[in-house]
């Protein structure tokens, strides 16, 4: 009999007794609070530690690296009984999108204020690309709170006296909701509110649930993107790009994007190559978007394809 659990916190505080645990399996749903750089979670190191015998599904995909980082538990993903699979499936009825027709730059769409979404739009004011007419930030912060997350991120004191210079001092910016008409889960709503800044932005930075992490977990964010035919990165985990194409069959940019960010572990050294890499496209006209869109068409195409056709379930099925 499986237990499921929507929130992996109702574990580490108790609320599920440790003899039921002990003897049923676990479907967890979400991020599990993530893995921290030597792939441990605390939710796997208390279930450990319980000696718990069941299957622990989860929505991650499970490597050899992450099983043998846990041997004595029956780790499993899951697909038809996770969160993500139905968030994965909400955009399958949107079929027809607003023309493309580039007038912006970027955009990005930051909800909670987890620290890496602050990290993101407080770099993404420092470099000069965020126009809060395409992209969000429903939140406020102050300088001083982002830049005393970098103490918690593993960088030296050379990086951290450096890498602040990369965050935004902008009072006015900082202390300013930058907010849409948005519904956190509700992809069919959410996506009719955002395709005409999707169409009519050059790239979407795709705001992923916790990046600061070391473990890729595959959000469904990047389908706004798929489904408007629009190219699209990720602040995400180190991998991420790399997991989409392996185990999910999603085709990168590479004709015109450098994915060399994805491999890099710390997560502000890697939001700042990210940045670096797109800067340079802020400086084409519309004219060399254009034409930078149709290198990348073949791609596009396979990827729209991918999705609504579902063959991406065939990939994700080999890892159930």
């Amino acid at each position: 009999m499986f237990v499921f659990v929507s929130d992996y916190k109702r574990i580490l505080n108790g609320d599920l007794d440790d003899e039921i645990l002990k003897s049923r399996s676990l479907i967890i749903s979400d991020h599990m609070g993530s893995f921290d750089v030597g792939l441990y979670n605390s939710l796997l190191n208390y279930l450990e530690i319980l000696n718990f015998k069941g299957i622990i599904e989860t929505e991650y995909i499970i490597t050899d690296e992450l099983r043998n980082r846990y041997k004595k538990l029956k780790l499993q993903f899951s697909l038809y009984n996770s969160t993500h699979f139905r968030l994965l499936d909400q955009l399958i009825d949107y079929n027809i999108h607003p023309e493309i027709k580039y007038k912006n730059f970027v955009c990005s769409f930051n909800g909670s204020p987890h620290v890496s979404r602050q990290l993101l739009t407080s770099m993404m004011e420092k470099f000069d690309i965020f126009d809060s007419n395409y992209s969000s930030k429903n939140f406020k912060n102050t300088y001083n709170q982002i830049n005393g997350q970098l103490e918690n991120l593993g960088l030296s004191s050379t990086q951290k006296r450096m890498y602040g210079k990369f965050l935004s001092d902008n009072d006015k910016f900082l202390n300013t909701v930058y907010s849409f008409d948005y519904t956190r889960f509700d992809h069919n709503a959410n996506i009719n509110t955002l395709e005409h800044k999707l169409t009519s932005s050059f790239v979407h930075i795709v705001s992923n649930t916790l990046a600061t992490g070391y473990y890729p977990l595959m959000c469904e964010k990047f389908l706004y993107s798929v489904v408007t035919r629009g190219l699209f990165v990720s602040y995400a985990q180190p991998n991420w790009h790399f997991f989409l194409e392996k185990y999910y069959g999603f085709k990168k940019y590479n004709k015109i994007f450098d994915y060399s960010f994805d491999t890099i572990q710390n997560p502000v050294e890697r939001l700042i190559k990210l940045l670096e890499m797109i800067s340079k496209f802020s400086k084409l006209t519309v004219n060399d978007w254009n034409d930078l869109y149709l290198i990348e068409q073949d791609t596009i195409e396979y990827n729209y394809n991918h999705y609504f056709s579902k063959t991406y379930m065939d990939y994700l099925k080999q890892h159930e």
